[in-house]
């Protein structure tokens, strides 16, 4: 506990620091800790934004254990949306106020890379003021594949269609034997990294995400935050760090999670990520409430609106009626100044 009684954030937490505060230290000392750490950030301030997300397809070839979203290919409600159906979805969307649409969808190689520009291109004719957050590495590295390109010429394309930014989905934990279990058929946790240092280099700027809560050690969040540390040292690319918890839904895998251990991991991950500026909490992930405790413990970002999210959703995250004026009710309540703006926090 030696960091967190001498810490004046002039160096570096260790990797065998994080590890004991993770184990043994209350989540109240990690908590004041981290939120001194967010205070010399962002002050009083807690971000938001008005955003919606279209997931264009629940078809999926990885079929994750961990997932209750992906369908194969011809079963009972699997779907795949037209760039028609993606425009007129957005149009709607940016007639509501949103001014960032997020998209995602399974692996399917059965769609050429001309579909995924053409989604792309679809959001933008919408409304081209729109901040298109769009296909997490894994897709893209799917379209690099199917079409031969190399990824750097896929993500040059995607940023000429009118891609923004990347999400940061598909890390899940880097820890290899785990990911064996919990998504097999995704990208290892080198090639994620890769990918990502990939879309830094063309100047795309992601998110970095961490799925805990189901059968991840204390060893293995150390490992994956540091992992995202050094890539961060090396690319500059990741804009916020996203925690994500873990639920069951229709997996046969169990969830562990709990609210204790939220407010643990968002601290942790304030104090390891000392090269990322943003630690972000989607309300559609924890709730409103636990978002408003979690802005104490670290984390500067509720996330979107994030209209019509069906991922978490189908594992049994909340429904909220996320207006803008929820958003901002949400950040004064938990006695925070809120700042409106993109994922791209205005870059």
């Amino acid at each position: 506990m030696d960091f967190l009684a001498d810490s004046t954030g002039s160096r570096r937490l260790s990797k065998s620091e994080a590890l004991e505060l993770l184990k043994n230290a209350s989540p109240i000392e990690l908590g004041e800790a981290a939120n001194s750490v967010r205070a010399k950030l962002h002050g009083d301030k807690a971000h938001y934004a008005v955003n919606a997300a279209i997931t264009y397809s629940n078809i999926c070839e990885a079929l994750c254990p961990i997932c209750s979203f992906s369908r194969k290919e011809g079963a009972p409600g699997a779907y795949l949306l037209t760039a028609d159906e993606v425009f007129e979805r957005a149009k709607a969307f940016s007639e509501k106020g949103a001014q960032e649409i997020h998209i995602i969808g399974g692996m399917y190689s059965k769609l050429p890379l001309e579909y995924y520009l053409d989604v792309a291109r679809a959001v933008k004719a919408a409304d081209k003021n729109l901040n298109l957050v769009a296909f997490t590495v894994s897709e893209c590295v799917l379209m690099s594949r199917v079409s031969g390109k190399s990824l750097g010429e896929v993500i040059d394309m995607l940023l000429e269609a009118g891609v923004n930014a990347l999400p940061g989905g598909g890390a899940e934990i880097f820890d290899e034997s785990i990911r064996k279990k919990i998504s097999p058929n995704k990208l290892t946790a080198s090639e994620w990294l890769g990918a990502m240092q990939v879309a830094h280099e063309h100047s795309l700027r992601t998110n970095a995400t961490m799925l805990y809560g189901h059968i991840e050690t204390p060893e293995a969040v150390v490992d994956h935050l540091f992992k995202l540390r050094g890539q961060q040292d090396k690319s500059g690319g990741f804009k916020a760090f996203v925690p994500l918890p873990f639920r069951k839904g229709a997996s046969d895998i169990e969830s562990k999670g709990s609210g204790v251990y939220d407010l643990k991991i968002c601290a942790i991950a304030r104090l390891v990520l000392d090269n990322f500026s943003h630690i972000r909490v989607p309300i559609p992930h924890f709730g409103d409430r636990m978002a408003q405790i979690l802005l104490n413990f670290g984390a500067d970002d509720i996330g979107g609106t994030h209209w019509y999210e069906e991922v978490a959703a189908a594992a049994g995250a909340m429904r909220l009626n996320r207006t803008e004026d929820f958003m901002r009710k949400t950040i004064i309540a938990a006695g925070f100044k809120p700042v409106k703006g993109t994922s791209n926090y205005g870059v």
